[in-house]
């Protein structure tokens, strides 16, 4: 199973499942002292919780810009530790490479 988000009317990042999970809960604990609200929809935006799907594309500019910060933050904290938290690590550089495309896809993005 994959997991949607909707980040403009023409750009979607839909990795595995365990990928955008793992991802989006990065990014919200990032973010959860910046923006609590859209930390909170990043974590209720999970597969167990309603099926894998966040829709950002009403997303206000300032509050995208924290997006943006808080995936980059994430994404470099993943790297400084490494593969060694992956149940499997032979699947580290696969995850590490989603989530530059998700990162490039926020940063190419236009918002309100």
């Amino acid at each position: 199973m994959a997991g949607t988000l909707e980040i403009s009317d023409d750009l979607s990042w839909m990795p595995a499942g365990w990928v955008y999970d793992y991802v989006l809960g990065r990014i919200s604990f990032t973010l959860k002292d910046k923006d609590a609200a859209l930390a909170s929809l990043l974590l209720q935006s999970r597969i167990d919780e309603n099926g894998g799907y966040c829709d950002l594309r009403e997303c206000g500019a300032n509050r995208f810009l924290l997006l943006v910060q808080a995936a980059d933050d994430a994404y470099a904290q993943v790297e400084r530790e490494g593969p060694t938290p992956f149940h499997d690590p032979s699947f580290y550089p696969g995850f590490l490479e989603q989530f530059r495309r998700l990162r490039e896809m926020l940063r190419g993005a236009r918002h309100k």
